[in-house]
């Protein structure tokens, strides 16, 4: 029983470490993708169409590892697919990218726990959102914080799969709130093909500026809902003791 304990260690410290390789191995594919789209968009077109009609799932799959690997920008990848298949199609491709790379994520963390989670994501950060494990209106808060432009969304993504939330739920709040952040990209994208400067820059100005917005109303809410956690957490020991100091045990 013993060996087969430390068998099952050693396998899940194996997939662990071997999730950890790929996702350095696709940092660096990505990067060297993400500079392709970012220097030379037209080229990017022109690399996807090269697959014919499978540039699709190339690009969905882009995304999907873009999600998965969560270090790079997402917008540069969405901007992409804006200039390969328009704001619409490039939309819809990047909605079913995220959703199964989101997927994949939720699989995994359900499956290894915190023992992945904290091989990928700094502590520091699976503290400040340790809160969330107890949070009653989960489902909203974390719509709110995929709808908000320029919240940390990839984090959020790993530490789900340590809540309570449901999978579908999840997959499908995720899935929604990203449109307007993904659209935004891929109707920049398309007018960047266009060569509608002005328009893209406009885009990307307004999209800049609600960013910022988003991850001020994001750091007030989210310092709201811990301080609400830690006073609950206050409340919940004071009673506690309470209830210790209240109960004098019968003599004799």
């Amino acid at each position: 029983m013993e060996q087969k304990t430390k068998w099952q260690k050693r396998v899940r410290w194996f997939s662990i470490g071997a999730i950890i390789t790929f996702t350095i191995v696709m940092t660096a594919v990505l990067f060297v993708l993400f500079q392709s789209v970012a220097s030379d968009p037209a080229q990017f077109k022109v690399w996807l169409e090269q697959f014919g009609w499978l540039g699709r799932a190339v690009l969905a799959g882009m995304m999907a590892l873009q999600v998965l690997v969560a270090l790079l920008p997402g917008e540069i990848i969405e901007t992409g697919a804006g200039v390969a298949y328009g704001p619409i199609e490039g939309l819809i491709l990047c909605l079913i990218g995220a959703a199964v790379g989101t997927a994949l994520i939720f699989w995994l963390v359900r499956r290894y726990g915190s023992s992945l989670v904290e091989c990928l994501v700094p502590k520091e950060k699976l503290d400040k959102l340790s809160f969330l494990k107890d949070e009653q209106k989960l489902d909203n808060l974390i719509f709110l914080i995929f709808l908000i432009p320029g919240t940390p969304k990839d984090i959020i993504t790993y530490f789900a799969g340590l809540t309570p939330v449901k999978f579908s739920h999840f997959l499908l709040i995720t899935t929604v709130a990203r449109i307007p952040s993904v659209i935004t990209s891929t109707l920049a994208g398309d007018k960047l093909i266009q060569q509608d400067f002005a328009s893209a820059f406009w885009i990307y100005a307004i999209t800049i500026a609600f960013s910022g917005a988003g991850l001020l109303l994001y750091r007030a809410v989210m310092k709201k809902r811990q301080q609400k956690a830690l006073e609950h957490q206050r409340n919940e020991q004071t009673k506690t003791k309470k209830e210790k100091t209240a109960f004098v045990p019968s003599e004799g």
